[in-house]
């Protein structure tokens, strides 16, 4: 049997780990656990485990500093980071260290089972293992191999994929910053025009790598898990969205285009958005897509305010406030600085407009308050923006 360490600070999630899943029968057994980074680091040592789970945030070593001195110290273990959807971000660079996978909590059996076959998979590959036709626990008959080869062939996500570094020259990851912001906003805002834009410009950055990229997947399983959360918070079942595939994984791995792949992602957005419990919209429902449009047309008035819009729906503002807490979970001057700041956004990412001129165009009358504002929004000036705008673009030309 291939042994595993499991290494989580979380100890009922080590006792769901060690005494719920049937690893013997994956043909795995757990050799030792682990605390925190500093812990799993002395038992992986020791034990030399084939694999090895591992959770993200731990207590004095975290989950991607193990991973490297993993790397060093046992060479040829397989590691799965066993994540939160909060923490994709750590996910990408991890698979950059050359991660295996990536396990999202809370999983159910069947994904568990589905990564740990993919994991067995690999180690009896790396012994030169071929299942025989009909054997069980290759769970692959001969006969149907190079089908399966093919499919895997034409598939945009390949289980085969290589990660970054491995067999392939690095590439510089240039992915638009604030994106999972603007689509959590655009979810509780219902917009699906801005949670497709940003999809879409994701995906237009992956077609110019090379396909089966595991860092794009790892990527475009955060958008999805983004919207799935959410589509739980506001009492969907989540699970009507992907099948009848086995999980939202796998119903990714199964795209064959990006252009499939973009439609898939954006069409759970718009699922989830246009989604009301209530057959009949409400009142207060009507008034803030009425008030939301009214911001989308008055956006570049650097006089706007909260009170200038409510005047606009005939309402009063106390009450336009908390019907923009009801629908969108959000202040209204906070969806007009949100819209301001996606126009800034689109602006800069057309290139060759002046930094004055869009401050203009998006409601600021000083361009400096409005580089300002931009920054504490998206993390960076507009003219680093901009500039990562146009290596996006050259790259691919």
């Amino acid at each position: 049997m291939y042994k595993v360490m499991i290494a989580d600070d979380e100890p009922l999630f080590r006792y769901y780990m060690r005494s719920k899943l049937d690893w013997s029968g994956y043909g795995f057994t757990i050799c030792c656990e682990a605390a925190n980074g500093r812990e799993a680091l002395e038992e992986a040592k020791r034990y030399l485990p084939d694999l090895a789970l591992i959770d993200i945030s731990m207590p004095y070593m975290n989950g991607l500093e193990l991973a490297e001195k993993l790397k060093v110290n046992v060479p040829g273990l397989l590691i799965v980071f066993v994540t939160g959807h909060n923490e994709f971000e750590y996910a990408q660079k991890a698979v950059r260290l050359g991660v295996h996978d990536y396990l999202l909590k809370p999983f159910d059996q069947r994904e568990f089972g589905s990564m740990m076959g993919k994991v067995k998979e690999t180690l009896r590959l790396r012994e030169g293992f071929v299942p025989l036709a009909g054997e069980a626990d290759g769970k692959l008959a001969l006969p149907f191999i190079k089908e399966q080869s093919a499919q895997k062939a034409r598939a945009l996500f390949s289980e085969s994929s290589a990660a970054p570094g491995e067999g392939a020259p690095p590439v510089r990851h240039e992915l638009h910053p604030g994106t999972h912001e603007t689509l959590l906003m655009a979810l509780k805002m219902r917009d699906h025009e801005a949670a497709a834009g940003e999809i879409g410009r994701t995906i237009a950055q992956f077609r110019v790598r090379r396909t089966g990229d595991r860092f794009a997947l790892t990527v475009l399983m955060s958008y999805v898990s983004l919207c799935l959360s959410y589509a739980g918070e506001i009492g969907m079942n989540p699970e009507s969205l992907w099948q009848p595939a086995a999980s939202p994984e796998q119903r990714l791995r199964e795209m064959v285009s990006w252009e499939e792949t973009e439609e898939w992602i954006a069409g759970l957005y718009r699922k989830v958005i246009e989604y009301r419990p209530d057959a009949r919209p409400s009142k207060s429902y009507n008034l803030f897509l009425a008030a939301k449009d009214y911001i989308h047309r008055h956006y570049s008035d650097p006089e706007l305010t909260v009170d200038q819009v409510a005047s606009g729906m005939y309402v009063d503002s106390s009450y336009l406030r908390k019907v923009f807490r009801k629908e969108g979970a959000i202040a209204v001057l906070d969806y007009i600085t949100y819209t301001r700041m996606k126009q800034a956004k689109d602006l800069l990412a057309e290139g060759n407009v002046k930094l004055a001129e869009i401050a203009e165009r998006v409601g600021y009358a000083d361009p400096n308050y409005f580089s300002k504002s931009f920054k504490k929004h998206y993390g960076m000036p507009p003219s680093e923006f901009e500039q990562r705008e146009i290596r996006i673009r050259q790259s691919g030309q």
